[in-house]
């Protein structure tokens, strides 16, 4: 008997750090998605469909979208089983407690690991907490698989989430033996989610000017986007967002400047020049880094313009 293992649907998600516009498109995708789920596991004639953790956001999740989720896992021709995770972890307060399930449903309640009753041959653990105390192994007899959300250990089934931040990987749900567990898993691929990933290096961007063409060359209109900029940013290059509202990322972009570099502007000691103070200055300055660069930019983009008006 086939068993379809999928993770992390990720229903009502906040997905903060990602904007408004690809918020929402990710939990429209999350519904989306646990259809198509369901759907593929009835076309392959799997007998059980597994959730191992990230079903929903128990701190956003609505009782309207867990209904909605009961409702389509009860499309199911097999058994469903749940495996609450790290951020629908189960007490006795849960939505898993608390709401009503389709009769094909059972959820794994126990941190503890246990058989799967429509499949003896997988052991599964829930998160009953968020932090999530790891239970120790089983001393299962005979061939099995391990499950548990989240957790790091080449002795536990790895699935990825389905619905995830785009810089991460995953997308896929595994097809698994329940009559020979320990055979390999096999990779189901579904539809890609919404959002891209585009990474600019910005090594050659010479001003504020060449950076704004060198962005506008690769948004996208329309489709949510995660803008990584890469390399090093020269001193006196302002980032989008701080060089006028004409130069302000559309909403449905997203700045990712984690692996970017700034700069350090080069500075004669010999010079007593108010440029040369202000750099001085602002080298020993406390705060972070894109902060020191945005106002060096900034502060050199005023000096430059007094220049020219004097």
């Amino acid at each position: 008997m086939d068993i379809m293992v999928a993770s992390g649907v990720q229903l009502d998600r906040a997905w903060v750090g990602l904007g408004a516009e690809f918020g929402a498109a990710l939990r429209d995708w999350s519904r989306h998605v646990l259809a198509l789920v369901v759907e593929e596991a009835n076309r392959r004639g799997a007998g059980t469909l597994l959730i191992a953790g990230g079903l929903f956001d128990r701190t956003y999740v609505l009782p309207a979208t867990v209904d909605y989720a009961a409702q389509i896992l009860g499309t199911f021709s097999g058994d469903v089983v749940i495996v609450p995770g790290k951020s629908d972890w189960i007490d006795g307060t849960s939505l898993y407690r608390t709401h009503r399930w389709a009769s094909n449903t059972t959820i794994c309640s126990s941190s503890e690991y246990q058989p799967a009753a429509p499949a003896p041959k997988v052991w599964t653990s829930a998160w009953t907490s968020p932090g999530g105390a790891v239970p120790r192994l089983p001393d299962a007899p005979g061939p099995h698989v391990l499950i548990r959300a989240a957790t790091a250990d080449d002795r536990i089934l790895a699935v990825p989430s389905l619905v995830r931040d785009p810089r991460e990987p995953g997308g896929f749900a595994v097809l698994i033996d329940g009559d020979e567990p320990e055979a390999p898993s096999r990779r189901v691929d579904l539809p890609d989610q919404p959002g891209l990933v585009a990474d600019l290096d910005v090594t050659d961007a010479a001003d504020t000017d060449a950076l704004a063409a060198a962005v506008e060359g690769v948004l996208t209109p329309g489709d949510p986007l995660v803008l990584r900029l890469v390399g090093t940013l020269a001193p006196g290059v302002l980032l989008p967002g701080f060089s006028g509202q004409d130069r302000n990322l559309p909403s449905h972009v997203v700045l990712d400047i984690d692996a970017l570099s700034f700069g350090t502007p080069s500075v004669d000691p010999a010079d007593r020049s108010a440029r040369a103070e202000f750099l001085r200055a602002m080298l020993h300055a406390n705060t972070s880094d894109v902060r020191r660069h945005q106002t060096t930019a900034l502060g050199l983009a005023a000096l430059d313009a007094s220049v020219q008006g004097a």
